[in-house]
């Protein structure tokens, strides 16, 4: 007898248990809860069978991530995600702990594994009218701040995600991650994640020693220092987010200074087709008269030539 989520076969004879049944959930970091239910109903009739008496649940292998709360008489558990934990830990995230249900003499102990996959760029903070709002809420017309022309309404928002699959066959396209302060003092204020040709704002002396203007565009793989600006080789699964506006703008993320989405020749190649097919009928001239959308927002700098800053930024 057993008392588990999807069967009742179990795996306890003669009221003593032989091993635990796993059961996995594989969520988004997005996803901010996991719920189960123990008290199975096999025939959907609305009628519980096969279900313990009572329930008893163990401790999180870790309270770190998130907290558990259950109902021993129905054994349903919800596990609510810590995601400001969790982003800071700059990585997935795995956390368990097994439910035993007892009727009479019976017995079945499980095991529950909540797998959290951190996606690139989801939770990371964009500055907007209503304040700090996670990339993956944003939807198109809110208003976000710019450096330069203070809050301009979103046009259009993509995202591509990109699988361990995906990544193993094209690891230039591994996303890198930026320790709190790595550009300067809060600068970012939490730890940034973004793809590796994504352009971030270099400002002050360096710049001008280097480069002879004040701020400089520098694509986030340039500055990797293997310190506190690192390729993220632990995220097997990841999502990067395009958010555009009518003009190429500077925006915070994460208390960053980051470029939004540039339609230039390069990036508009790389996107998938039917991406390239929606921003066609959103925007024709991106296509018909890319000078049109206007020049990038500060002077950029290729990846080679941007690698004497790799030391220096932090």
């Amino acid at each position: 007898m057993a008392y588990n989520i999807s069967e009742t076969s179990g795996d306890s004879t003669g009221g003593v248990s032989t091993g635990f049944d796993a059961w996995t959930f594989d969520v988004a970091l997005s996803d901010a809860v996991v719920r189960g239910d123990f008290d199975e109903d096999r025939d959907q009739d609305g009628i519980s069978d096969g279900e313990a008496s009572s329930y008893r649940f163990s401790a999180l292998s870790t309270n770190q991530y998130g907290t558990l709360s259950f109902n021993t008489s129905t054994g349903k558990f919800t596990f609510t995600i810590n995601q400001a934990a969790v982003i800071a830990s700059g990585s997935s995230q795995t956390v368990e702990f097994t439910i035993t249900g007892t009727r009479g003499f019976n017995s079945d102990a499980d095991r529950v594994v909540i797998n959290i996959a951190i996606c690139v760029l989801r939770g990371t903070g964009i500055d907007t009218a209503q304040g700090r709002v996670p990339v993956e809420d944003l939807k198109v017309g809110d208003r976000v701040r710019t450096l330069d022309s203070g809050l301009q309404p979103i046009r259009w928002l993509g995202s591509r995600r990109l699988t361990r699959r995906d990544l193993d066959r094209a690891p230039e396209l591994r996303p890198v991650r930026l320790a709190a302060g790595a550009l300067g003092t809060q600068c970012p204020d939490d730890a940034l994640v973004v793809s590796p040709q994504h352009r971030v704002l270099v400002t002050g002396w360096r710049a001008e020693l280097h480069f002879g203007v004040s701020e400089v565009l520098v694509p986030a793989k340039s500055l990797v220092n293997d310190l506190d600006i690192t390729t993220a080789h632990d995220l097997d699964d990841v999502e990067y987010f395009h958010v555009l506006f009518d003009h190429h703008e500077i925006m915070l993320t994460n208390g960053a200074p980051t470029e939004s989405f540039f339609p230039g020749d390069y990036v508009m190649d790389a996107l998938d087709q039917p991406v390239r097919d929606e921003l066609a009928a959103l925007f024709p001239a991106l296509f018909s008269d890319p000078d049109r959308f206007g020049p990038a927002a500060r002077a950029s700098v290729k990846v080679t030539e941007a690698a004497v800053l790799r030391h220096e930024v932090y």
